[in-house]
């Protein structure tokens, strides 16, 4: 059975958390959808790319047992340690890559991702981040992307400081 937000809220805790894991993992896609909020209704240049605030209803999140998912600070460095890509582009790519990998193994995807923030070594190359950007992420989170003079090494020209999502507990 597909349930509503009203229905989720009309359940008790104990209620909600006899669901399925699928019913519980459906209802999460709602909540983090209806979560999600701009301040204002007008265009703007950025429509699409982020949204201004996140409401995270506890109570919601507590009834389908969702759990919050941190990702480390990721750079276009490999697991292995090595740079991957040389070019912006590449760089940028790898970063996003290396992230979707950790939100992977966290059992959750950019599609629940609530807050993301970026560091750029060059501000100029905000269209291209844009760009890669929107290849990974489709769903609208808090957003915010800062210049910065240098990374941990050198050549890095990206890093994805902070990543929050969530995800349903068995």
């Amino acid at each position: 059975m597909t349930y509503t937000l009203a229905e989720l809220d009309a359940m008790s805790i104990e209620e909600a958390q006899e669901l399925s894991f699928e019913e519980r993992d459906t209802l999460l896609d709602l909540i983090i959808a209806d979560g999600r909020h701009q301040t204002t209704d007008l265009d703007s240049y950025r429509a699409g790319l982020y949204g201004d605030y996140f409401d995270e209803d506890l109570t919601r999140m507590l009834k389908v047992k969702a759990i919050k998912v941190h990702v480390r600070g990721t750079t276009a460095s490999g697991f292995d340690g090595m740079l991957a890509g040389k070019s912006d582009e590449e760089q940028y790519r790898a970063a996003f890559h290396n992230v979707q990998q950790s939100l992977e193994a966290a059992g959750t995807d950019y599609s629940r991702v609530v807050t993301l923030v970026v560091f750029l070594t060059d501000m100029d190359k905000w269209s291209l981040l844009n760009e890669i950007y929107s290849e990974f992420i489709s769903s609208m989170p808090c957003r915010a992307v800062i210049g910065t003079t240098g990374l941990a090494q050198p050549p890095l020209t990206i890093e994805i400081v902070n990543c929050i999502a969530y995800r349903v507990a068995a």
